[in-house]
């Protein structure tokens, strides 16, 4: 976060220019970088997994899918490769059988090496809060 914090600072004085002084390429340029940086900014801040009365939503950082809790046929714990590890992940099963991968994955090894990663026991217990929902609509 500091890192992009410190990429802004120079960004924002050539967004200055281009509404000071006008349009030329360098500020155009430098005005797109920085809408880009932003929308993945906001759009990294509301990824993850939500539930509501109505299913499931699923947003990463490329795109969004909606699940209502009649198309979801459970939950599973399934291994899969992540940055050329293998770890295991919360895996949506459809009833029309389509696996989908969520964000939710556990440490390789079973550890819990940085933010994003989770437990084993933190994963279980998440399935188990999103099958009750589940069966409860």
């Amino acid at each position: 976060m500091f890192f992009g914090l410190a990429l802004l600072a120079p960004l924002v004085g050539d967004v200055h220019h281009l509404v000071v002084h006008g349009a030329n390429p360098n500020a155009l340029f430098t005005a797109l970088v920085l809408s880009l940086f932003l929308a993945m900014v906001c759009r990294g801040y509301w990824t993850g997994m939500f539930s509501g009365p109505t299913g499931l939503r699923c947003r990463t950082l490329t795109r969004t899918c909606d699940f209502a809790w009649e198309e979801i046929a459970g939950f599973e714990l399934r291994p899969r490769k992540w940055r050329a590890l293998t770890v295991s992940g919360i895996v949506i099963v459809t009833t029309a059988g389509e696996a989908v991968n969520t964000e939710f994955i556990v440490g390789p090894n079973g550890r819990q090496p940085s933010v994003g990663l989770y437990s084993e026991a933190e994963l279980i217990d998440l399935m188990a809060e999103l099958e009750a929902q589940r069966s409860a609509s």
